[in-house]
This record gives C-alpha cells, sequence and structure tokens, in this order.
C-alpha cells in the first residue's frame, strides 16, 4: 500500500490501482458538474426563499425541496429516466460511454440524466442552508446600518448577505465530497456510466475484493 499496490483484480486480469486510475477520473468529472450545477441552483433559491420568507414561493420550494430530500437517489434517477427519456424523449437514458473524460465530456446530453440525479439532491440541502444563513445575516446590525444610510435592499444583499451567508454553504462542499462518492455508486451503475460507482458496483457482484477495498480506501481518503 505505501508504494501504491493495491493488488490485483480477481476478474478484470490487471492491477486494482491501474483500473481506478482510469475509472476515478471520470466520477471525478461527474461529480465536479453536479456540484457546480447544485451551486448555480441552490444559492440563488436560497436566497430567494430567505427574502420571500413566509410567502408562497417560500412555501412551495421548501416542500419542494423536502421531496426531492426524502426521495431515494435510486429511484429519483427512475422517475427522471421515465418522464424525461422514455415519455417525451428529450435525453438519453444512457450516460456516455467513453473510456476518457474527453469522450465523456464530448456527449453532454448523455451527461444530463445523472448529473440532475446527483445534483438534485445536493440543491435540496445547500438550498436549506442557504437559506438558513441569509435569514440570520438579513437580522444582522450591518444591513440595518446599510439600510438607514439608504442602500437598496438588493444591493444590501448583493454586496454583503451573500457573501457572509455563503460560509455555512461552503462548509458543507467539504463534507460534499465522500458522501458524493458514496452517491456515484447508485448513479452510475443506474445509468451505467464507466467510473468508479459503477467499477465498485460490478465487483461487489463478482466477489472482487481486492478491487473493492481499492475503492474504499479511495473514498476513506476523501473523507
Amino acid at each position: 500500500l505505501a508504494v501504491g499496490d493495491l493488488g490485483d483484480s480477481f476478474k478484470l486480469n490487471r492491477p486494482v490501482a491501474d483500473a481506478i486510475e482510469q475509472r476515478l477520473p471520470k466520477t471525478l468529472i461527474l461529480a465536479l458538474i453536479s456540484m457546480v450545477v447544485a451551486l448555480i441552483i441552490a444559492i440563488p433559491m436560497g436566497i430567494y426563499q430567505a427574502t420571500r420568507r413566509g410567502k408562497p414561493g417560500d412555501y412551495i420550494l421548501t416542500a419542494i425541496n423536502f421531496l426531492i430530500y426524502s426521495t431515494p437517489s435510486f429511484f429519483l434517477g427512475l422517475v427522471l429516466v421515465i418522464v424525461f427519456a422514455q415519455t417525451f424523449r428529450l435525453v438519453p437514458a444512457l450516460a456516455p460511454q467513453g473510456d476518457t473524460v474527453g469522450e465523456v465530456l464530448s456527449e453532454p446530453a448523455k451527461l444530463v440524466l445523472p448529473v440532475a440525479t446527483a445534483a438534485l439532491g445536493i440543491i435540496a440541502t445547500l438550498s436549506r442552508y442557504m437559506r438558513s444563513s441569509t435569514i440570520d445575516n438579513l437580522t444582522e446590525d450591518y444591513v440595518r446600518t446599510a439600510r438607514a444610510k439608504g442602500t437598496p435592499m438588493s444591493v444590501v444583499i448583493r454586496r454583503h448577505v451573500v457573501r457572509n451567508s455563503l460560509t455555512s454553504v461552503i462548509a458543507m462542499l467539504g463534507y460534499y465530497l465522500p458522501v458524493m462518492f458514496g452517491g456515484m455508486i447508485v448513479v452510475e451503475s443506474l445509468f451505467n456510466y464507466p467510473g468508479m460507482g459503477l467499477l465498485f458496483w460490478t465487483s461487489a457482484q463478482n466477489n472482487d475484493y481486492p478491487v473493492l477495498i481499492g475503492c474504499i480506501l479511495v473514498i476513506a481518503l476523501a473523507t
């Protein structure tokens, strides 16, 4: 282990380190894209809910967030496949099958459903943290001082409140790194995405213990 030797796969007839090295970048790119998409949606959503606290829009988004958060990712992915791939046929149900990150990124339409499945759960959580943090910051003295000086509320939120509210969200990103590694096992097996999660799943089915131990080691190091 100290020299990078994780043993050999029983089924693949190759070193475990080589198999993980080939699959890990594709899992990382899927996790990164999902996280970026989640942040782009969750931050404005949380701000919107905080500035309209107690209004219909806040209640509706809260209900949607709790529904998504409480739905298992495998079921959520199946619903997305049924709706967007089979019923309306807007995007393919199968993930990109390229051997390299470049080949995976060359088929963006096939990334839509895996990214959406991975990102929705994160959006539901991060938007709640952003909402709560923004509400707390809106009661701070610096907001009242800025408002007393005649600064428009939109400017106060954009220049001050958002920056201070992002602290809790940024802290959560570190927590979600290992969580996403675990979640990718479900997402990748559901959409047949050739990353480390699918490697873990197929190795579990084949009792390929050296590969399982190697994947768990990667997740442990991420944690």
